[in-house]
Parts: structure tokens; sequence; C-alpha cells
């Protein structure tokens, strides 16, 4: 191995060395009321933060490989303020028995601190949670979320790291409500209780406070507890309050009961007259318990054509045009509306006819072998099929049925024959259509034809 290898090798034995021996060093707190609580591990800082439950026989142990230490603590500062602290040396293992509350201690080997961590201990029976009272802020708008006022102690649960940068715990609270959550597949609401932890003040907190967090849309006991570190020392406050819900959520859909009359290809989102279709509503009710439900036509939103109050309504579009269908939902106090309200759209598309000139029948079953015509949206209609005598040989009032080209259960021979159609359209007019109708006929079956009389 040649010297620079060597050296190199060195560099890195010396590094692991001074690796294993950080890892070799351990502090631990014990005493107090409960077993004490590591609250933060503050690796940037080198400091860990351990709270205690009263200063009662709470010791600070240090053991490293070697057979003395000498302790020191800091109030603000570890390199300004630092004083000597007293300990008892047993073998590899060291202790200081007189901790106070609010003070970082370490332990120097060598005059060297660099590669040792900080302990800060603070005695969480000196700033505990407590809460006197709770109630809902007025100050919040419920239709969105809630917020809280009262009356509690919140202390800051603050250290200093050796630095001197003054650093707080976050303490952590749990909230607790019944609510309802929608089930789209199901079209229901089903009850749930609904638990929460946040690390925020719970009187500068809005609930709910995150996207993910239902709203509260049921009357509830609301239940705050905290904080959690009361919690692990068996101390933990909670207190409760009724809840009387306002905010409202709100579902619709439609299902078309009538298509309307029509047999042509048009757009999707088109509907044939009269198409009767009926709008459900679905609500977080009882706190939703008005349901208004408006009908307009788009090219006069003025003009109301119908204002319905339930949570269901069918209605018949008998008219061609676009409309409008808004449902308007408010709480039972009136202070909460679903103000974006649930819009729906349909069109019925306009009165069409069309009247083929020819076809073929009994010659190609299932193409062009029945004279039968393509409409959209027609509310009455009747047609009749002549010779060139002027004898009736079809009458029919349903569109979607037409002429087999039969007569007296005969094929009709080849030739012109004469329509008249009668049908009224959605904007109520009555209209008359009437022409040739050509019928095309193969040789091979004529002895099926029926001699015109």
């Amino acid at each position: 191995m040649n010297i620079g290898k060597k050296r190199r090798f060195g560099w890195f034995l010396a590094c692991m060395l001074f690796v294993c021996s950080a890892f070799a060093q351990q502090y631990s707190v014990t005493g107090g009321g409960h077993t004490p609580l590591l609250a933060e591990n503050n690796t940037a800082g080198r400091i860990r933060v351990y709270f205690v439950y009263g200063m009662e026989n709470v010791q600070i142990s240090y053991t490293s490989s070697s057979t003395s230490h000498q302790w020191y603590r800091y109030k603000t500062k570890a390199l300004d303020d630092s004083e000597m602290v007293s300990s008892t040396q047993a073998g590899t293992t060291s202790y200081v028995t007189n901790a106070e509350d609010g003070y970082g201690y370490y332990v120097k080997e060598n005059d060297n601190v660099g590669m040792n961590n900080f302990v800060w201990i603070i005695d969480y029976s000196k700033y505990e949670f407590f809460i006197r009272s709770l109630s809902i802020s007025p100050d919040m708008n419920e239709c969105v979320a809630i917020g809280f006022d009262g009356d509690a102690d919140i202390e800051d649960l603050a250290y200093n790291t050796p630095s001197g940068s003054r650093e707080v715990i976050k303490r952590e609270f749990e909230l607790s409500y019944t609510t309802l959550r929608w089930n789209e597949t199901l079209k229901l609401f089903s009850e749930e209780r609904f638990t929460k932890t946040f690390n925020t003040d719970p009187f500068s907190t809005t609930f709910p406070s995150h996207s993910s967090d239902p709203m509260l849309l049921a009357d509830t006991e609301i239940t705050l507890k905290g904080d959690l570190f009361a919690r692990y020392f068996g101390v933990e406050k909670s207190i409760s309050i009724p809840y009387e819900a306002k905010a409202i959520q709100v579902y619709a859909d439609t299902l078309v009961v009538s298509a309307g009359s029509g047999n042509m290809a048009g757009s999707e989102d088109e509907l044939c007259a009269p198409a009767v279709i009926r709008f459900t509503a679905y609500a977080n009710r009882p706190v939703a318990s008005r349901f208004v439900w408006k009908v307009y036509n788009s090219d006069d939103p003025d003009n109301l054509l119908i204002q319905y109050n339930a949570e269901e309504l069918e209605y018949t579009f008998d008219r061609a045009g676009t409309f409008i269908v808004k449902l308007e939902v408010n709480d039972r106090s009136g202070s909460c509306s679903n103000d974006d309200g649930q819009v729906f759209q349909i069109s019925i598309t306009e009165t069409e006819m069309v009247i083929p000139n020819a076809f073929s029948p009994g010659c190609t079953p299932g193409i062009n072998d029945i004279f039968k015509v393509r409409y959209k949206s027609v509310v009455k209609f009747q047609g009749w099929v002549f010779n060139r005598w002027g004898t009736e040989l079809f009458h029919w009032t349903d569109p979607l049925q037409g002429w087999d080209g039969k007569y007296r259960g005969k094929y009709v021979p080849p030739g012109a024959y004469y329509y008249l159609i009668e049908y009224t359209g959605t904007d109520g007019k009555k209209r008359v259509k009437k022409g040739d109708i050509n019928v095309f006929r193969s040789k091979d079956i004529d002895t099926e034809i029926r001699t015109e009389e």
C-alpha cells in the first residue's frame, strides 16, 4: 500500500472511530412522576428535549468509553452562559441528580464537546394545557367552517439550542365530531365519527382545516382533547359542547322517465319532446330543509316557467329549446344555502319529419322494406297510403310503425303510390305532408302480388 493510500485509509478510519464514538455516547433521563418523554429530537441543533412531570428524582445519565466526564448546563447559549454542574462518576457512566427545568445539559470529554449532543429538560407539569371554557366563534361563516372561542392556558413549550436559537415545541390536540359522508354509489349520506389531530392553537384554527376533512353536516357534540403530551402523562383535559349544524351539502341527479318521440339520430345532449325528466335532490337532512327547483328557458332567463318546492321534481318538456333547471337549498335557519346551486341544461330538439320516396317490400328483409318516416319531437301523428284510384291501402297513428307494402295480406304491385301525413310538433302547430312513394319489387316474388282493384 503506498503512502497516499495509507493516509486516506487513516483518515477514513479516524472518521469511522469518531462516528462510532459518537453513537456509543448516550444520554438518558429518568425520574419525575412519570416516565420522561422524548418530545423532540432536533438533529440539526444536536439537542434532544425531554419532558418530565415534576422534578422529583429527575436524573440525567451519560455513558461513553471515557471514565472522566465534566457536566455543564446553559440557559440561553452554550458558549456564552455555560456553568459546571456537579455529577457522580461510576465507571464510564456519570449522573446529574439535581437537574432543573429550563436548562440544557451536556458533557465534555477531554475538553471536546463537538462530538457530544445536548439534553434540554422541561417540567411539563408547569406548562400543562388547561381549558376552562369552549364555544363557537360568532365571527366565522358557519356555512363554510367553524372556529372556537374559549378560555385556556396554553403556554409556549420552549427551549434554546446550543447556538442560542429559541425553538417552540408544538402541542398536539384532538378534535372529534359526528358528521355525514356522501356515498355516490348508494346515493345517500351515512353517519360517521370524525377525529382529527392538529398542532396549532385550537382558538386560531378553523374546522375543517383541510380539504380532506369533512364538513360539520349533522347536529353533534364537539369534543376537544389535549394536549397529547398531557395524554402521555395521564393528565389530558377534555371539553365537549353541543353544536347545531348549519352547513349544507347538496347533490342532485336526473332520470329520463320518458324520452319523447323520435327515431332520428342527433346530438347526445338533445332530447325529443315530450320528454319527462325526474330531478332528485340529496342533502344533509334535517339541516337542509328547504328545496326549490326552478325551470327557465335559456333564451328568456327572467321568465320563470315553474317553481317547485320539494326534493324531487318531475317535469315534462313539451317544447323545443334549451332549458335551465336550477336547484336551490337552504338550511333550517335560513343562513346557509348552496350559493352556486345545482344547475342542469336540458335541450329539446326542434320538430323534424323526413319521409322516404321509395322502398322495396319483401325483397331485402330488414333493409328498406318498410315505408317508415324518420322524425323528432312529434306530439301527434297519423298517416295514410292510397293507390292511384284513391283507395286507402294503409292507415297508422304511431310514427314508429310503417307500411309493409301489403294490402289485404298481399304485396301491392310495383309502381307509384301516394301518402298523406298529418302531425303536430312541439310548437303546437299542425303540419301536413303529402307525396309519392315508389314501390320496387323483384320478379321472383310476383306470385305474391295482389292485383289492383
